[in-house]
């Protein structure tokens, strides 16, 4: 990226999932950052792509034209109780890593929530070992709300998954 880089945000578009994939499976190769321990194929994720409407969104952050990050607002838990709450995840691209891009959807998406969507609360899960995750969420006002230790194994590990949230006030 250059100073003269144009940034910009939108509504993810069919022809977004295979670099949406891409960057993913770029996490998948670290170890650190997400559930699965081999790639994924956009078919295989046709339900989860499915799952995004007005209220759930799936944005994608660009560099000049390309696709360089995502930011998803997913169901929390189906039941209607917890409707007013959402989970949270960004991915960026592993050479848009440290040029704020993260943290530009991250904003993005709080103010969406405050000015659109008007989720109460915000769910991140971020395994203990995705410390510059962890870094971001709290940078923008999350708060480490607990862990689960040991929860799930991932490449025959077990791994400890910590929750961050945060409230939004003005919540209608």
């Amino acid at each position: 990226m250059t100073c003269k880089s144009t940034i910009k945000i939108r509504r993810a578009q069919p022809t977004d999932r295979q670099a949406i994939i891409a960057i993913f499976n770029e996490a998948v190769a670290s170890g650190i950052a997400t559930d699965e321990s081999m790639p994924i194929t956009v078919a295989e994720r046709a339900d989860w792509f499915a799952q995004f409407d007005a209220r759930h969104p799936l944005w994608v952050v660009t560099v000049d034209g390309t696709v360089r990050g995502w930011c998803a607002l997913e169901h929390f838990y189906p039941h209607p109780a917890y409707a007013d709450s959402a989970e949270i995840a960004i991915y960026v691209h592993r050479q848009a890593h440290r040029h704020g891009l993260g943290r530009m959807l991250l904003n993005f998406a709080d103010q969406q929530i405050r000015e659109h969507l008007h989720f109460k609360t915000v769910i991140a899960y971020i395994y203990a070992e995705n410390l510059p995750s962890q870094g971001l969420f709290t940078s923008c006002g999350y708060e480490h709300w607990g862990q689960l230790p040991d929860i799930s194994k991932v490449g025959g590990r077990y791994r400890e998954l910590k929750i961050y949230g945060k409230n939004f006030p003005n919540h209608p």
